[in-house]
């Protein structure tokens, strides 16, 4: 009885740890002494038994032991902040619990050992899932719609701000907002990737054509930069506005065809 008990301890001790990072994970909440409040409900899960209790009176002591794990492991001022806490500490619950119910079910197998790895499994999916839905939250609150004109054709895109682009013209001293191979190729139709990487006559078409340095990832190479005659974005309009081609695919990463100058936000 000893060995039962001490794996029934071990167990919610885990769980319940893995519960609070979760409901911190997905409320982006620090917290605090999660190890603290998941060994004292762990504790009130093994003497629970000892109660003799009904359906009715566990359902409101494990109310009660949410509770106190909350209020040890989070701060909060507010009710609605505290009810927002609960809510989520109980729908990870579900969630774990309801994932091992379904392995259970599916391959018949009872084991501390398999409910533990998928807990665990099922927390690192959520948190991946966390961060890139984060990620995507993060670009799209610097994303905008860009409309760009050059040479009579004109498009909509994408366009990222980025404040790490510092990238400027030296011969004009102008902010250079990057553009990719797909934005180009539309503006500028009888121009294609050969005419850009040998440097031929075609490129007179551009306004200010030139090649300037550009320095990534530890690398120097030279980029097309041009101007372009109109830029709309946020309802204002940028002349002369310019832009640099970057043969690097950058879609995937920013979401977008267009990485803003960090000067542009002075325009919005």
């Amino acid at each position: 009885m000893k060995i039962v008990i001490e794996y029934v301890f071990l167990e919610n001790l885990f769980i319940n740890l893995i519960i609070l990072k979760t409901t911190a994970l997905i409320l982006r909440e620090k917290g605090r002494m999660f190890f603290l409040s998941s060994f004292l409900g762990a504790c009130l899960t093994v003497v629970m038994p000892l109660l003799y209790l009904s359906s009715v009176g566990w359902f409101f002591v494990e109310m009660g032991i949410t509770i106190v794990l909350v209020c040890i492991s989070f701060k909060f001022r507010r009710l609605k902040k505290f009810s927002q806490i609960y809510a989520t500490y109980f729908i990870a619950t579900f969630i774990y619990g309801g994932a091992c119910y379904f392995f259970e079910g599916l391959f018949g197998i009872r084991s501390v050992l398999v409910i533990l790895a998928i807990v665990i499994v099922l927390f690192l999916v959520l948190r991946i899932l966390c961060k890139k839905l984060q990620r995507k939250k993060n670009i799209e609150n610097f994303c905008y719609d860009v409309e760009i004109e050059a040479g009579g054709q004109k498009g909509q895109w994408k366009a990222f701000l980025d404040s790490g682009n510092m990238l400027t013209d030296p011969l004009t001293d102008k902010p250079v907002t990057l553009i990719n191979f797909r934005v180009f190729s539309e503006l500028y139709k009888d121009v294609g990737l050969g005419d850009i990487l040998s440097h031929n006559e075609k490129l007179n078409s551009l306004k200010f054509a030139h090649y300037i340095n550009f320095n990534t990832l530890g690398s120097d190479n030279k980029i097309l930069v041009f101007q372009v005659d109109k830029v709309r974005l946020s309802g204002k309009t940028l002349q002369d506005v310019t832009v640099g081609l970057c043969l690097k695919n950058f879609n995937d990463a920013f979401g977008s065809d267009v990485i803003l100058h960090n000067s542009v936000c002075e325009n919005l």
